[in-house]
């Protein structure tokens, strides 16, 4: 990030933060380079960025002491500054915490679409690509448009959307049986979760269409890793008829779509599910954590 010039770490810093809309802070397991007052340079700049009013989106770690040891700090003094910043950073904010690279991904995509509907700032452009009136005036006419055949899209979606009056609640209860494999032997067991729990488990793989497959692999994982490890096993695998049945009552309740998805060669379409924006702000408001002041 830093340039070669004699310029003052910090300095720059500051200055690439001065021209930024929003501040994202990513925080796993090291505390960063420190200054020569014993600061890390990531500190000081999130401490710059609040101080100047910038819109802060933070990212802690769900679990820093499971990440391996050779991305971690050795120094102690170092992981008590880590423990220090992360409080600081996580008191009176809304964070999202992320473990896998995909749901940091996910997360980062809707904390960013929130700020920038939420937040909105003026960007920046370079001065020889500011465009003319005439075409921000095109621009004004064709968004207009756009927007127009949205809503009109929205309306025709809604007037054809089957209604269900009667669907059960997203606390109904569903029981998923799976196997997994232990000490080389066969296992059999099951969890019981409420729709919404189900939901939450593969929700942030579905903002493009997935297969029926596709969100098995996802709940497959969640089983081992979201669920107290209900088994110290592998190869957890559950049953599609059980997934399937859920996603219909997601997609009675509205936070899930079946869309057109590509086969696994490929080669053709099948039938997929994907989030509605009810479920995407659903999950939205159900990932936030606010911490405690």
């Amino acid at each position: 990030m830093f340039p070669a010039a004699d310029v003052e770490q910090l300095t720059y810093i500051e200055k690439v933060i001065d021209e930024c809309d929003y501040y994202v802070l990513v925080i796993g397991a090291r505390y960063g380079s420190l200054d020569e007052e014993g600061v890390s340079y990531t500190q000081r700049e999130y401490e710059y960025a609040v101080k100047n009013g910038k819109t802060v989106i933070a990212f802690p770690h769900r679990q820093p002491d499971a990440i391996p040891q050779g991305k971690t700090d050795k120094d102690d003094s170092k992981r008590h500054k880590l423990e220090a910043f992360l409080a600081i950073v996580t008191t009176g904010r809304l964070v999202q915490y992320w473990e896998s690279a995909m749901e940091l991904r996910a997360n980062a995509i809707v904390s960013l679409t929130k700020a920038f509907s939420e937040s909105p700032q003026t960007g920046w452009v370079r001065a020889n690509l500011v465009a003319s009136e005439s075409a921000l005036s095109d621009v004004v006419k064709y968004r207009e448009e756009n927007d127009k055949l949205r809503s009109e899209l929205n309306n025709l979606r809604t007037s054809i959307a089957p209604k269900f009056d009667d669907v059960a609640s997203l606390d109904t209860e569903f029981k998923f049986p799976f196997t997994y494999r232990e000490r080389n032997a066969g296992q059999k067991s099951s969890i019981t979760l409420p729709a919404y729990k189900f939901f939450m488990d593969v929700a942030a793989t579905l903002f493009n269409p997935v297969t029926l497959e596709g969100v098995k692999v996802s709940f497959d994982r969640a089983i081992t890793e979201r669920h107290g490890r209900v088994t110290s096993g592998y190869g957890v695998s559950s049953q599609r008829t059980q997934i399937h049945d859920v996603l219909l009552h997601l997609v009675a309740s509205g936070l899930v779509r079946m869309e057109s998805a590509k086969s696994t060669d490929r080669k053709r379409s099948v039938t997929g599910y994907q989030l509605t924006p009810l479920g995407i702000k659903y999950w939205q408001e159900n990932s936030y954590v606010k911490s405690e002041v």
